[in-house]
C-alpha cells in the first residue's frame, strides 16, 4: 500500500471514490483534466481551494486508488487566540477496500505531517467514536438541541424587528457581526472568511425555500440571525433551523418570535444552541410534550501539537504542572510538559523527563481537557488519565470552558 497526497489529474478520482463510498449520483463527465482546471481556476470552497490537501491510499501500483480524506485548514478559536485546525471532511473507501487499512495509513501519514506544518488542532465528525479514537481524537464541543411546539409559546416583549435576508438586502455585514461574537466566545469556533459566508451570497428564499432572518434592537444593533426551512416529520409540518447565532438574550428572544409567527402554518421548531445556553426559563412550557431537549456532542477533537496549545491556553491564576503525554502517531507530542503560568497566562512551557509528572494521560484526553469541555471532575472516569500529585494547578489548567462549532466539513 502507498500513501500520499494526490496529483492534480487524482482530484476526480477522489469525487468518484466518495459518490461510489456513499451511494449518492454525482454527474462527473467532464475530464480529469478539466474538472482541476475549472477547480483550480475558480475555487467555489474551501476545499475546492486546498483540494491538494487530500491523502489518499493507493494499491503498490501507485495508480489505483482505494481509500482518501481530506485535511482542509481553517482558522479556529481557542483561548482568546487564532490558530489552524484542520478539518478532516470526505473519509471514503472504496467498499471492495474496507478494512484493509487504507483510512488508518492516511492519518499514520497526515497527522505527524500537520504537526510539521505548524497545525495545533483537528476536528472531525465521525461515523464511529471509538473507530477515530485510535488516532487520537476524542469528544468535542457539546450542543443542545431544542425541538420546540411553537402553540406553546407567547411573543417576547423585544422592541426590535426582523428582516428577511433576500437578493438585494443580503445584510453580510449584519451577519459577519453576530457570527464574530461566538466566533470570540467559543473555543473550536472558526474564525470565518469568506469561504464560510458563500450561503449568504446565495440566499433567495423565493427559489431555494430557505429563510434567513436577521434581527435588530431598536438601536438598529443587530442581535441574531437564523436559517430555518420546511420539513416534513412524523408529528407534522415543522421548521428545521440549519443556522441559530444570537448574541444576548434579546436576540435570542428575536429570533424565537419569528419562530412563533411561523407557528400558525407549523408545529414544531429545532434550534441548537451551545452547552452554556440554559433556557430552561425562556420557554414557559415543558410539560405535555412542548419541549424535547437533547445535548450531544458536535463531533470529535484533537491537539495536534501540544506544545503550541499549552503556550497559548488560558489558565486560573499562577501554578506549575507538569503534564505526561502519549501519542502514538505524533512522536513530538510524547514526554512530560512543564506548564508555568501566571495571570492566566503562560509564562514557560518546557518538555523534559520530570522524575514525576503531577498527572499523566494519552492525547485523546488531554485534547477534550484543554479545550474545556470537561474538567477535573471527569477524571475519575477516564481509564488513562493517572493523578500523581493530587495539586491545585490541575485544576487551574483543565477546567470547563465555553465551547461550541457551528460549521461542517
Amino acid at each position: 500500500m502507498i500513501i500520499r497526497k494526490i496529483k492534480p489529474e487524482e482530484l476526480k478520482r477522489t469525487l468518484e471514490l466518495f459518490a461510489i463510498s456513499f451511494e449518492f449520483a454525482n454527474d462527473l463527465d467532464k475530464s480529469a483534466e478539466e474538472i482541476f482546471a475549472d477547480i483550480s481556476k475558480d475555487p467555489k470552497s474551501r476545499e475546492d481551494a486546498f483540494w491538494g490537501e487530500r491523502w489518499a491510499a493507493f494499491e503498490d501500483d501507485d495508480k489505483t486508488m482505494m481509500s482518501y480524506f481530506i485535511d482542509q485548514p481553517f482558522p479556529v478559536h481557542f483561548d482568546g487566540n487564532t490558530y489552524t485546525m484542520t478539518g478532516i471532511g470526505g473519509v471514503a473507501t472504496l467498499p471492495q477496500y474496507r478494512r484493509c487499512g487504507g483510512i488508518r495509513g492516511c492519518f499514520e501519514a497526515a497527522l505527524p505531517a500537520m504537526y510539521q506544518d505548524g497545525v495545533a488542532f483537528s476536528y472531525l465528525y465521525p461515523f464511529s467514536t471509538a473507530y477515530y479514537r485510535k488516532f487520537g481524537y476524542e469528544m468535542g464541543c457539546e450542543r443542545l438541541q431544542y425541538h420546540v411546539r411553537l402553540n406553546s409559546m407567547k411573543s417576547f416583549a423585544v422592541s426590535g424587528n426582523s428582516t428577511l435576508v433576500e437578493p438585494g438586502n443580503l445584510m453580510l455585514d449584519e451577519i459577519r457581526q453576530i457570527y464574530r461574537v461566538w466566533q470570540n466566545k467559543y473555543n473550536m469556533m472558526i474564525a470565518n472568511e469568506d469561504w464560510e459566508y458563500a450561503w449568504v451570497e446565495k440566499s433567495n428564499p423565493v427559489k431555494n425555500q430557505e429563510f434567513t432572518y436577521v434581527y435588530k434592537n431598536a438601536d438598529n444593533e443587530p442581535m441574531g440571525y437564523m436559517t430555518v426551512k420546511q420539513v416534513n416529520e412524523p408529528d407534522g409540518r415543522n421548521l428545521q433551523c440549519t443556522r441559530f447565532c444570537f448574541v444576548n438574550a434579546e436576540g435570542l428572544k428575536g429570533l424565537l418570535n419569528i419562530l412563533i409567527a411561523l407557528g400558525s402554518d407549523h408545529g414544531y421548531a429545532t434550534f441548537e444552541v451551545p452547552g452554556d445556553a440554559d433556557l430552561t426559563l425562556v420557554l414557559p412550557e415543558w410539560s405535555t410534550g412542548a419541549v424535547s431537549l437533547k445535548k450531544y456532542w458536535a463531533g470529535m477533537v484533537r491537539v495536534v501539537n501540544v506544545e503550541t496549545v499549552l503556550s497559548g491556553a488560558h489558565y486560573q491564576g499562577d501554578g506549575t504542572l507538569s503534564i505526561a503525554i502519549t501519542d502514538k502517531q505524533i512522536a513530538e507530542n510524547c514526554g512530560t510538559f512543564t506548564v508555568s503560568f501566571a495571570g492566566g497566562k503562560a509564562v514557560s512551557v518546557v518538555k523534559g523527563d520530570a522524575a514525576t509528572p503531577d498527572i499523566s494521560m494519552g492525547i485523546n484526553e488531554f485534547s477534550r481537557l484543554i479545550i474545556g469541555t470537561c474538567d477535573t471532575a471527569s477524571l475519575p472516569y477516564m481509564d488513562n488519565v493517572t493523578v500523581h500529585n493530587d495539586c491545585a494547578a490541575i485544576g487551574q489548567v483543565f477546567y470547563k470552558k465555553p465551547n461550541m462549532i457551528v460549521e461542517y466539513f
